[in-house]
């Protein structure tokens, strides 16, 4: 592709996501007043979206309550962040939980190996939102950034926002993608990226790509962002 200054297409994305993110909101005109972070651990992206978009209410959600404990501490300093203790699936409910040693791997799911420190030390029952239920009850029109890291179950959560994403309540979606099935039933790329793209998003760019020694990719982080409609000049 030949390049040029007056190219009308922007070239690169993929260096940091909320930057990215947030100058695709605002090239758009939108303001950015609703933002989700599921799967917020112990804070590790809550607190930059939180300085990165002080306008917005910053919602973070983590059913662990060691984690949960620690995100309330970090992030106690910011006035727009509100900490639910809930996760998110296809419907609402109960599940069990899985507890383990490291704690980014906590999931729903099982892992398919049991890892130095992957194997479960317990179970807890949480109880389960489904997006669009969720949303709907808070009275919000949009949710202009959605981020869920939800270790091999985000596909699920996706798909419990089935008609927020059909109508383009979502603008953003950041996500982890897995390529490895690390985890028991969990959705791959070509699904996730099938079930977005059907549902009218595009892939603005690939974000924290890990691969293996030997080169093969293992995950990277998605941002979607929903399509506009052609504009007849």
């Amino acid at each position: 592709m030949q390049l040029c200054k007056k190219s009308k297409y922007r070239l690169v994305y993929g260096n940091d996501w909320i930057d990215d993110a947030l100058e695709i909101l605002h090239v758009r005109g939108v303001v950015a007043r609703i933002v989700m972070d599921i799967g917020a651990n112990r804070g590790q992206t809550s607190k930059r979206l939180a300085r990165a978009a002080p306008g917005a209410e910053v919602h973070c959600f983590e059913p662990t309550p060691a984690s949960r404990e620690v995100l309330q501490s970090k992030l106690s300093v910011f006035p727009n962040v509100r900490i639910h203790p809930l996760a998110f699936g296809r419907e609402d409910g109960t599940a069990k939980f899985y507890l383990r040693a490291h704690h980014e791997s906590n999931s729903f799911l099982q892992l398919k190996s049991d890892e130095k420190g992957g194997a479960p030390e317990e179970s807890i029952d949480v109880e389960v939102r489904c997006l669009d239920s969720f949303v709907s009850s808070c009275g919000w029109s949009d949710v202009h950034v959605l981020k869920i890291n939800a270790e091999g179950f985000d596909l699920e959560i996706l798909k419990g926002g089935g008609q927020l994403l059909a109508d383009g309540k979502i603008h953003l979606i950041f996500v982890e993608i897995n390529f490895d099935e690390l985890y028991h039933g969990q959705g791959g790329f070509l699904e996730l990226h099938t079930y977005l793209t059907g549902l009218d998003y595009s892939l603005v760019g690939c974000y924290e790509t890990a691969s293996s020694g030997t080169g093969e990719t293992m995950w990277t982080n998605g941002l979607y962002v929903k399509r506009m409609k052609a504009v007849s000049p």
